[in-house]
């Protein structure tokens, strides 16, 4: 297994960042005190949509909740939080669940939390299994003006049943559409990383960082829609040499169509993060990393409540250190049962 370091290029930004945790924090505090939680990072303008549509059949509250499992090929297992990979391909079994609860007390203000389980088992590489749990809660009101919401996600990783990292992910948003088929939606987040059972002497990558995001949907007359985001990621660690500024893009398009009278959603997308890490006069070692992700995937409806996915991915690490310079290719096949 190869395991490297990471860097940045950038001076420290403690005091900035505590004073946008204390802003970010108490606006978030206002926005979820009025109410109970709403879910995620993740919504997308079809929010809108769905809130006319329950409080149209008098819903305030609402219970979802789906259960995945699937078996996946990955042709070189990594860790790439610790820029770790193994040169080994292997199978893995991998189990989710969730569970989600809504509150939309008006068709304009809604609250959702969500809870949920995600585990990766491999058949030889055990050192690589990894369990997920994530917990996610938000709100948002539907002004005139715009959508403006607050939202929080934590993260709680092990890696060979071993507690691993820890991520807190809190922030603000606001989004609006723009005629007929366009929506804009931007956010602005702090993220805190705090990693477990380092090894004795190695460098501590604990950090926080700020993250800037916008994203905007074109919706076609077909009920399809391209989504292109821009991104940018301040990261501050405890140790110099994982410090870095991130920027990307991430393009997708999905195309819903119907096969034998069911509904089959297509998928395809592209992520570019460009990473550069501290010079050696910050305590790094100028390192830069340009990751290429290509991803598509199918998700068919075979019954109201099943739905059959095949999705594959390919990723480029590429990365002026050696051992942080892989490439791998996933592809996944599974069941998702939901109500």
């Amino acid at each position: 297994m190869k395991t490297q370091t990471i860097q940045y290029s950038s001076a420290k930004t403690n005091v900035t960042l505590g004073g946008r945790k204390r802003l970010s924090l108490a606006a978030t505090a206002v926005l979820l005190g009025c109410s109970a939680t709403y879910a995620g990072a993740d919504n997308q303008p079809h929010d809108d949509k769905s809130a006319a549509r329950a409080e149209a059949k008098n819903q305030t509250i609402s219970f979802s909740g789906s259960g995945y499992i699937g078996y996946r090929s990955d042709s070189n297992v990594s860790v790439s939080e610790l820029d770790t990979n193994s040169d080994a391909a292997d199978g893995a079994l991998q189990a989710e669940a969730q569970l989600k609860v809504s509150l939309m007390p008006s068709a304009k203000w809604e609250n959702v939390l969500s809870v949920s389980q995600a585990n990766t088992n491999y058949q030889t590489l055990g050192e690589f299994d990894l369990g997920l749990t994530t917990l996610s809660a938000s709100t948002s009101y539907t002004f005139d003006v715009a959508k403006l919401g607050a939202h929080y996600y934590h993260a709680s990783a092990k890696l060979d049943g071993r507690d691993f990292l820890t991520y807190q992910q809190y922030g603000l948003s606001a989004g609006k559409l723009l005629g007929q088929h366009t929506y804009l939606r931007l956010s602005s987040d702090i993220i805190d990383k705090q990693f477990e059972n380092t090894p004795e002497g190695a460098p501590i990558r604990d950090s926080e960082a700020v993250a800037v995001r916008s994203d905007l949907f074109y919706f076609f007359e077909r009920e399809d829609f391209f989504q292109i985001a821009l991104k940018y990621q301040n990261e501050d660690a405890q140790d110099n040499v994982f410090d870095y500024i991130g920027k990307g893009v991430d393009l997708a398009y999905t195309y819903p169509i119907a096969m034998f009278n069911k509904p089959l959603k297509l998928k395809v997308g592209y992520q570019l993060d460009l990473r550069d890490y501290a010079s050696e006069k910050d305590g790094g070692i100028g390192r830069e990393d340009d990751r290429h992700i290509v991803e598509m995937s199918a998700d068919y409806a075979i019954h109201n409540n099943v739905d059959i996915k095949l999705s594959t991915q390919y990723g480029d690490y590429a990365s002026s250190v050696d051992g942080a310079n892989y490439k791998e290719t996933i592809a996944e096949l599974g069941v998702n049962v939901h109500f």
